[in-house]
């Protein structure tokens, strides 16, 4: 496996290239990007994160190399029999309401990606995959101001949605695979 993707190295790179999303956000949607049409998705990555105006700077460069880096071990995990996907948000250690609302930004950076990527696409969801993306477009309008910081019961649940969250990409993602 590929090693793991570096939450504060991706919010550096989006920061230096002047993207004002999270990594969370910026993670969700490459993930979406793949999962709607993985041809198509580095390029959509590309327009989507990397402005034109800036390709000749050095951090252009190194935040190209990263993004792309980011975009091949995302893919890898999807791919991970093991279901080795793993969702891009700050560490437990941050909180339950940064983790609630970087969550939210995933989701919504996700159905950002997917949306541009699979709306050409002729593929029909199965019913499940169908249910899956429609609960992550709910997810999209949590109200994460009402989560409580120190509370342990809405850290397991965050948690569990999370597990939920990172099935049903896997699902949407099985779908869209070529036959």
């Amino acid at each position: 496996m590929t090693a793991a993707i570096d939450y504060e190295t991706i919010e550096t790179c989006l920061q230096a290239i002047g993207l004002e999303i999270s990594a969370p956000e910026a993670h969700g949607l490459v993930t979406g990007l793949i999962c709607g049409n993985f041809e198509q998705s580095l390029a959509l990555m590309g327009k989507e994160l990397l402005p034109e105006k800036h390709a000749d700077d050095r951090e252009h460069h190194d935040s190209k190399a990263e993004l792309t880096q980011m975009h091949a071990v995302i893919n890898e995990q999807l791919r991970d029999a093991e279901l080795g996907f793993r969702l891009l948000l700050p560490a437990e250690t941050t909180g339950v309401a940064k983790r609630a609302s970087a969550l939210v930004n995933w989701c919504q950076g996700f159905m950002y990606g997917f949306g541009i990527s699979a709306r050409d696409s002729e593929k029909k969801l199965s019913d499940d995959a169908q249910e899956a993306l429609q609960d992550l477009g709910e997810f999209t309008r949590l109200d994460t101001l009402a989560v409580s910081e120190d509370d342990e019961d809405e850290m397991q649940a965050l948690t569990e949605l999370e597990e939920y969250i990172r099935v049903a990409v896997m699902t949407i993602y099985q779908d869209m695979l070529p036959r």
